[in-house]
């Protein structure tokens, strides 16, 4: 993924302008809003890179009487890698987060086709010392779920303890497409720090917004 970065011409600064979309991916945004939500103070640089991602189809932008508007491409194959590629980094950052009690869970399964995601108030940035971790994990609709449950009883012996959920690609699918309540599903989309598999999360993600999820 390093290597399409650097192949597309980006930098991870660039890549960091499209936090919104992270935390808000079926909204549109102007230039301003981008700029205050991620801290970014240079108009121009800002708008060059929404220019440079536009071209390269990862946004849609449109114009709203003088004001520039963006929204995620949910068609493009870019957007699934880079989104992917900056929850990655967003994860890298949050030091406050003990992966190492994600990692023994992870190591219980064999299978690589799940994604392994953190939701709750560890996710939120609002844990406490008494705050149990919310673990997710989303498997293919072929597979089995006791294996993946036996893997998260692991985190019931950790501290903080892992209060552990596992749901099939398409139970997700069908949460975020619920019109009729919040969900877990529609939690999680709000608020998560992907650990593993984010593209397959993504996948999802953007197939629901492109049927009606609007979060």
């Amino acid at each position: 993924m390093d290597r399409l970065v650097h192949k597309n011409g980006l930098i991870k600064r660039e890549l960091l302008l499209l936090k919104p979309f992270i935390k808000e991916p079926w909204k549109e945004f102007t230039l301003t809003e981008i700029k205050e939500s991620t801290g970014t103070k240079s108009h121009h640089y800002a708008f060059e890179s929404m220019k440079k991602f536009a071209s390269m189809g990862m946004l849609n932008e449109r114009k709203v009487g003088k004001t520039n508007v963006y929204k995620i491409n949910a068609k493009a194959t870019l957007t699934i890698a880079y989104l992917s590629f900056l929850e990655s980094i967003i994860r890298d950052g949050r030091k406050d987060i003990p992966y190492g009690n994600l990692l023994r869970i992870a190591e219980k399964i064999k299978s690589p086709f799940y994604s392994l995601i953190l939701g709750g108030s560890y996710a939120a940035k609002k844990q406490r010392p008494t705050s149990d971790m919310d673990v997710v994990i989303i498997i293919p609709n072929s597979e089995d779920k006791r294996t993946y449950e036996i893997a998260l009883r692991e985190g019931e012996l950790m501290l903080p303890e892992v209060h552990g959920f596992v749901f099939t690609q398409e139970e997700l699918y069908l949460m975020l497409t619920d019109k009729k309540e919040l969900n877990y599903g529609k939690e999680l989309a709000r608020k998560h720090i992907i650990f593993f598999g984010g593209e397959s999360y993504y996948r999802i993600l953007l197939e629901a917004i492109e049927n009606g999820f609007k979060g």
